[in-house]
């Protein structure tokens, strides 16, 4: 049994795949593991994740697939069949790319696809991989060797403005605190997340949700595997 989790490129595969190794061993034990797939780019992801999540629905009854892109930038899809403002449309798009590969299949008829759909979750990362790096505080303070409070955004981290988001106020906390260290996506994002606990990034020290839809996300899996994250 198997979790699909398919995302825009590797700098998220690399990120996920370090926040969640806890969680993928325990999932590991109750005979699931989590694969997770980039599709390169937001415009290959559109243009993939239809077939691609219906390959994964279509071969095996127990597999569990998620769509994971970013909701920004967006903007470049504004006047095409992508278009999405914000995360309830990003999230129908995908179903309908989903929807529209499962009716292309003469394997599957119209009254199957919503048994198909129950095993697809369509989500994102309401900006890029950074966001999360917001939310696992500590272990971003230690990657900046400091002890500085941070609290340059705004809480929930998913809300934070996309005039300036997650990733524009990372780069320059590194360049504050980390002079000629550039802030390096592929390489601090694991580093950072590598030692995060999943609950810290999903709640903070006052139990307030820092990330609702990741958490939903989250949610969603250890739901149908009975494994939960946190």
């Amino acid at each position: 049994m198997k979790v699909w989790v398919f995302v825009e490129g590797d700098s998220e595969v690399k990120a996920l795949s370090a926040l969640w190794s806890s969680w993928k061993e325990k999932l590991k034990e109750k005979g699931w593991g989590i694969h997770i797939i980039p599709l390169d780019n937001k415009s290959k992801y559109f243009r993939k994740i239809g077939p691609r999540v219906i390959e994964k629905l279509l071969n095996d009854p127990s597999d569990l697939v998620v769509g994971l892109p970013d909701l920004y930038p967006n903007q470049n899809y504004a006047t095409t069949e992508y278009k999405h403002d914000n995360l309830k449309e990003l999230q129908a798009v995908q179903n309908r790319l989903v929807n529209k590969s499962l009716s292309s299949q003469k394997k599957v008829k119209q009254t199957d696809i919503d048994s198909y759909r129950a095993r697809f979750y369509a989500s994102a990362l309401k900006h890029d991989l950074e966001v999360l790096l917001l939310a696992a505080t500590s272990q971003l303070q230690s990657r900046l060797k400091t002890q500085d409070k941070l609290s340059v955004w705004r809480r929930p981290p998913e809300d934070q403005n996309q005039n300036k988001p997650p990733k524009r106020i990372v780069e320059e906390l590194f360049s504050k605190y980390r002079k000629g260290k550039s802030y390096n996506q592929v390489v601090d994002g694991p580093a950072i997340l590598r030692n995060a606990d999943l609950r810290e990034v999903v709640f903070d020290e006052r139990g307030t949700i820092q990330c609702p839809v990741f958490r939903d996300m989250i949610d969603w899996i250890g739901e149908k595997t009975r494994v939960r994250g946190y």
